[in-house]
């Protein structure tokens, strides 16, 4: 029964580390979106083991840093949803762009 419990326990953490890795971290609300400082630049390059990430916004201790465009590591069963601009009742909101969990096979259909 001991045995049983802990294996429980160890998928309850498990499960709840990979919900908090998909969680997009949002920013404080805003009378009025930002802009950026920069041109985003659209890279069409192709690389075997990397991907480009579009320049956006970064909550870093309630504040909003932004983040030029660079490329990253692939990460094999992930794609990159870029980080976007909601608005609600109070203003505007920056969701965090984060790597989403896909099929194994529908990634090797988009990176082959």
């Amino acid at each position: 029964m001991k045995n049983f419990n802990q294996i429980v326990a160890i998928g309850i953490i498990v499960l709840c580390s990979m919900s908090i890795s998909n969680a997009q971290n949002k920013g404080p609300i805003l009378a009025e979106k930002l802009e950026a400082p920069e041109e985003i630049v659209k890279q069409t390059l192709q690389k075997r083991a990397l991907i480009w990430i579009d320049g956006q916004w970064k909550v870093e201790n309630g504040k909003y840093i932004w983040l030029s465009g660079h490329w990253e590591n692939k990460k094999i069963g992930y794609v990159f949803i870029d980080g976007q601009w909601t608005k609600n009742s109070k203003g505007w909101v920056w969701s965090e762009g984060y790597w989403k969990k896909i099929d194994i096979n529908k990634w090797i259909n988009l990176y082959a």
